[in-house]
């Protein structure tokens, strides 16, 4: 039996780096199985049940959960890893479980009691969706908590999940709103599925309906107490990793799908390509040099991409467990990078689709969804490089910068 699933049955603690290798094995095992429900999972617009419990099976939900309750509390970036097989065979696959995953790690800040409330008593199996896409919201203070409604877009997985972590600023007599996260039980919410999208169309992002709920104190976090450093949880979680400064990681969850979409469309492309003969021309078309470069170049992107992404794990973990301070030029470089690894992923993409003939744009093409998928990872605001790049060369310059997120 290996070292995880000795875990897996006992709460013996065992070497984090062999446990992430088993999970990436286990992602990777599942790659086959994703690639035959992809079409399913796309046309259902939600992840199917059955690849939710492989998904849990296998254990790749619970990376970031604390170790106390049943969690593996890997390395921050350790979903870099499981995305990247994922991905291979379903980009909406990898995108829900890295989010299911990393709304674990935010749980682990709460106060312990809101800790206990979701996992004292609750299977292994329980999840948690968030959503910061306010569309509209009521909150007041009111005694013992807070009273909310609202409705908020874009929850991925919302559909096969027990809780929900709300972003719900709430109004302050002087001074502008505070700003919390609600947790809120299914009990309690609505789901309207308003998710329709032309890539990522199987993650269930869809909204979130709230009618006067009551939350109590204890299951409100105020998030400017994750800037970095202790947070409410650390109490009963010690480790670096529910120290993190949330906000400012937060991105790499958003971004780490393109690696494994990147790939899966690669080897999708060069299987579909191998042996085939071009229909104008006698000629086999994976001897065509043109093509051959442009195979070429977009794998090189997609191991830069890689690349990139591996430094931030090792960088933001190491700094992470000696205490350091994130200094402004390591947080302006980390998000330049997570969001320039998945523009490479895209450009990768892009590059191999635009050669796919009238084959590779039929929508049961594996090839053109991870082209979509691609694309969709990188219209997150958090991930779009526009959005988010400007501020190494405002560092850079001396400039420095205002945006709250970094």
């Amino acid at each position: 039996m290996s070292q995880v699933a000795q875990l897996d049955a006992s709460s013996e603690k065992i070497d984090k780096e062999a446990m992430l290798s088993e999970l990436v094995g286990r992602a990777r095992d599942l790659v086959p199985v994703l690639r035959e429900r992809a079409q399913k999972t796309e046309e259902l617009r939600r992840i199917p049940d059955e690849t939710m419990r492989d998904l849990e099976d296998a254990g790749l939900l619970r990376c970031l959960r604390p170790e106390r309750v049943g969690g593996y509390e890997l390395d921050y970036g350790c979903q870099v890893f499981i995305a990247a097989e994922l991905g291979r065979g379903c980009g909406s696959t990898a995108w829900v479980n890295t989010l299911i995953a990393c709304h674990d790690h935010l749980l682990g800040m709460y106060e312990p009691e809101a800790q206990d409330d979701v996992w004292k008593d609750a299977p292994l199996h329980t999840k948690l969706a968030t959503s910061w896409g306010i569309q509209k919201v009521e909150c007041e203070e009111v005694d013992g908590g807070y009273r909310v409604s609202g409705h908020w877009r874009f929850s991925t997985g919302i559909d096969h999940c027990d809780w929900a972590q709300l972003f719900a600023p709430v109004p302050q007599e002087s001074g502008p709103p505070e700003p919390r996260i609600m947790l809120i039980p299914k009990s309690e919410f609505t789901i309207k599925h308003e998710w329709f999208a032309h890539g990522l169309s199987g993650t269930g992002s869809h909204d979130v309906h709230v009618e006067n709920a009551f939350v109590p104190k204890h299951r409100s976090l105020n998030m400017s107490l994750l800037k970095g450093g202790p947070t409410p949880g650390s109490a009963v979680n010690p480790g670096h990793l529910y120290k993190l400064p949330l906000w400012f990681c937060f991105s790499l969850n958003l971004s780490c799908a393109a690696l494994g979409i990147a790939r899966g469309l690669m080897e999708n492309f060069i299987e579909q390509t191998a042996d085939k003969h071009s229909m104008i021309f006698d000629v086999k078309v994976a001897g065509i040099r043109t093509l051959q470069l442009r195979i070429a170049e977009s794998a090189a992107e997609i191991d830069c991409a890689e690349l990139l992404y591996t430094r931030q794990y090792e960088e933001i973990n190491q700094l992470g467990r000696a205490g350091e301070e994130l200094t402004p030029e390591f947080r302006v470089r980390y998000r330049r990078d997570t969001s320039y690894a998945a523009l490479l992923c895209m450009r990768a993409c892009d590059r191999i689709q635009a050669v796919t003939g009238a084959h590779g744009i039929d929508k049961h093409n594996p090839v053109q969804r991870a082209f979509r998928d691609a694309r969709a990872v990188n219209a997150q605001i958090a991930v779009m490089f526009d959005a988010n790049a400007w501020h190494f060369g405002s560092v850079a310059m001396g400039e420095g910068t205002g945006d709250p997120r970094i």
